[in-house]
């Protein structure tokens, strides 16, 4: 592990699977702090404007069960970013309450909390990403602290 500037760290595996698990089964979370994982990039450096691309858990409470298949979760990657991972109980419908989605979000980009499917608008979660504002979709502060003016 490499400590970088401005609280960022180049953590290297040995084991493939070791990093398939840092990626895929976050949301990571050390003494209250959410730690955001990102595959490295060439040539990475440490600025305000660098894209933060971070692998996040999608939960879609509520999903009807008509939508618990292939076609449901491959439509909904196109919507907030691209899918990574279906969670093992949403793929075979062992959970009724909630799907959950593992995809590449990015964080300086809107992000939004709803999807229309099929006619059916379905709620989303970001799970370990709470300082979302759906006033004006960034990461990094709630709604009731948004400085945007709406119309």
């Amino acid at each position: 592990m490499i400590d970088l500037p401005n609280d960022y760290f180049l953590v290297q595996f040995l084991a493939e699977e070791d990093y398939r698990h840092a990626i895929y089964e976050g949301p990571w979370m050390i003494a209250d702090h959410y730690i955001l994982v990102q595959r490295w990039k060439p040539f990475f450096t440490v600025t305000t404007t660098q894209t933060k691309m971070v692998a996040a858990w999608i939960r879609i409470p509520g999903l009807p069960i008509e939508l618990y298949n292939d076609c449901f979760h491959w439509r909904a990657k196109s919507k907030p970013r691209t899918m990574l991972k279906i969670d093992k109980l949403t793929s075979n419908h062992s959970r009724g309450k909630f799907a959950r989605i593992c995809m590449e979000v990015n964080l300086n980009r809107k992000l939004v909390s709803m999807i229309n499917v099929m006619g059916h608008i379905i709620k989303l979660e970001y799970e370990g990403l709470h300082s979302i504002c759906f006033k004006c979709g960034k990461y990094g502060h709630r709604q009731e602290h948004c400085g945007v003016l709406m119309e």
